[in-house]
């Protein structure tokens, strides 16, 4: 981390004003910044990505139940492992590379949805998505609203809720765990 963060300053270093600006609007996460290409391009992404997640939803289920149990159900855990994390890494990326790091969306979707419908990926995966629309949206609504007319970016948004959300969850599962 430290390496990367010194590599990231060098850069802002021997950077114009503008390059600084759009390096450090990258980092805190911005959608207003993404234009109907990268719209194009993310959706391209998508069409490809989250069908075969739902495909594979039923897999990444039963290998939550251990690799073994996974194994002698005739599931490739390996390739289904390394498949779905290349696709939700394509995912991610895409998304990341146009509107910067927007923190704990995906972090805090999975775990609300998984709270509201529980834990069957098949409902988890898409519910995620319609999950983290509604809060990346809703964040960005506060974002652009609350301190008007200046826009604040919506990754900053999104970590005034996600940290205390997880600070929550952390309490809760340490009260479980005595």
């Amino acid at each position: 981390m430290f390496l990367l963060d010194a590599v990231t300053s060098f850069m802002q270093y021997l950077g114009t004003a503008q390059q600084v600006q759009a390096v450090v609007f990258w980092m805190m996460g911005s959608i207003s910044v993404a234009g109907w290409d990268a719209v194009f391009i993310v959706f391209l992404t998508a069409i490809v990505s989250i069908p075969y997640l739902i495909y594979k939803a039923s897999d990444i289920t039963i290998i939550g139940a251990g690799d073994e149990t996974a194994h002698s159900l005739g599931i490739n855990v390996e390739k289904v492992r390394m498949q779905t994390l290349a696709f939700g890494a394509l995912l991610t990326a895409a998304v990341t590379a146009f509107c910067g790091i927007i923190g704990f969306v995906g972090l805090l979707s999975p775990h609300i949805t998984r709270m509201i419908i529980g834990g069957d990926n098949r409902y988890v995966i898409p519910g995620s998505a319609m999950v983290g629309a509604v809060l990346l949206l809703g964040a960005d609504t506060v974002a652009r609203t609350i301190l008007s007319p200046m826009i604040l970016p919506v990754g900053i948004m999104t970590a005034f809720v996600g940290v205390p959300f997880f600070m929550y969850l952390f309490m809760r599962k340490g009260r479980e765990s005595w």
